[in-house]
């Protein structure tokens, strides 16, 4: 069925149940996945599908809970390998949102995102210095978005203030309501519609 259609939702879900039952955790999934991901690197089915092969065995499926997988060194190791696969994923369709997704999730694994800050600022080019500061040669909303969660966790509310606009006014526009509500709770105004939105 996944060969007619490989965003199936409902095929998604039986083909994890079935992975879960049986415990088909290494099996075959991640070869798979890999294929499926070559094809098409937007299919969001597929990362969801890997983040459960890899990391759904460490989640209790009655409370969805996370057990404990602090210093696990095989975990810390599966963790750059995903952090490198989803990079050049990322690369080859820097506007697809679901490989940035994936990779903030790893990263959160971590407790920083900090560490791919740089990566990021690849896609975004100089938002402050020489140019004139509106995002030229911005490669990727989601890099834009994934930068300001990282000047808020470094506690630069102001450049973080900055990127949100510019996804409310430039880059994401249709969904300024949730950029502005991301600047409200760094306690920054929110941006008006431009001309064309009024």
């Amino acid at each position: 069925m996944l060969s007619k259609d490989t965003k199936n939702y409902h095929v998604w879900s039986y083909r994890q149940w079935l992975v879960r039952h049986f415990s088909l955790w290494d099996v075959s999934e991640i070869p798979y996945i890999n294929s499926l991901l070559d094809l098409d690197v937007r299919n969001n089915s597929a990362w969801n599908h890997r983040w459960f092969v890899l990391f759904g065995r460490h989640v209790d499926p009655k409370s969805g809970r996370g057990m404990d997988e602090v210093g696990n060194i095989a975990h810390e190791d599966l963790i750059d390998r995903e952090v490198a696969f989803t990079k050049g994923k990322i690369g080859l369709a820097p506007q697809n949102q679901s490989p940035w997704n994936y990779l903030r999730g790893l990263l959160r694994k971590r407790g920083s995102l900090l560490e791919c800050k740089s990566f990021a600022q690849e896609f975004v080019g100089d938002l402050e210095g020489g140019g004139s500061g509106e995002g030229e040669g911005c490669r990727s909303s989601h890099a834009l978005d994934f930068l300001a969660d990282c000047w808020v966790e470094e506690q630069e509310k102001e450049k973080a203030g900055k990127a949100l606009e510019l996804l409310a006014k430039r880059f994401d526009p249709i969904r300024r309501n949730y950029w502005n509500w991301r600047r409200e709770m760094l306690g920054l105004e929110a941006v008006e519609p431009g001309p064309l939105e009024a």
